[in-house]
């Protein structure tokens, strides 16, 4: 092992943290990287440069930093947190002032160039009506008005999310040659309504499942 992955491992070790090196990549680091690590034992380069070595080698997605070996946690303002593995990139969050709603997404980056990229998001919103049930009635209705028969409700259940009672919706939307599939769990905490979704093109989705699920049973709310 090469002294530059030694350092980062004591380090990040001592800090709490795990790592993982992406063997795909190990081989082809630049030398330059490889010479950093001894131009900073020698003094010859300040820790803040050494750091933006390393930094660089996390963003090129060389070493993966994370509680969970090759993940992270995406938070929203310390309400709630989900995670983000590897492969998945977070977008800027998305407020709609209008509809009082604020949503957090992840996109697959081997998706992000296709016509509808694989997504999962986390959305907060007022409710509407007394309860979670007329919230659905009223959503329900305004996807009729808007979608019609392009979309399919094909499953709903009862579901427990985070110790709450939500539902889980199946849905397929095909409009023209595009065909979207998802799925949604969602409940009512403290008068607001949470939706945790996943959605991609119908071809791609059995493709991503496993993965979209395994990220959304790690949502949970933040005390």
């Amino acid at each position: 092992m090469n002294t530059w992955v030694i350092l980062i491992i004591v380090g990040v070790t001592l800090s709490g943290l795990s790592i993982s090196v992406a063997s795909s990549q190990s081989d082809a680091i630049p030398d330059w990287i490889k010479s950093a690590a001894g131009w900073w034992a020698d003094d010859s380069i300040s820790d803040a440069d050494y750091l933006a070595n390393i930094q660089w080698l996390v963003d090129e997605g060389y070493i993966t930093l994370g509680a969970g070996g090759d993940s992270s946690v995406m938070m929203r303002d310390s309400v709630y947190s989900i995670e983000k593995p590897y492969g998945w990139e977070r977008q800027i969050p998305y407020t709609d002032e209008l509809g009082q709603s604020t949503r957090d997404s992840l996109v697959h980056v081997d998706t992000i160039e296709n016509e509808i990229p694989t997504i999962i998001s986390v959305t907060i919103s007022g409710i509407m009506g007394e309860d979670i049930d007329e919230h659905r009635e009223w959503g329900t209705s305004l996807i009729q008005e808007y979608l019609g028969d392009a979309f399919n409700h094909t499953r709903v259940d009862q579901a427990i999310i985070d110790g709450n009672t939500g539902y889980v919706d199946e849905y397929v939307v095909t409009i023209f040659t595009y065909g979207l599939q998802g799925i949604s769990y969602s409940f009512e905490h403290e008068g607001l309504i949470y939706e945790v979704k996943y959605e991609s093109d119908v071809g791609d989705y059995d493709t991503y499942l496993g993965e979209a699920e395994h990220i959304i049973q790690s949502f949970q709310l933040e005390d």
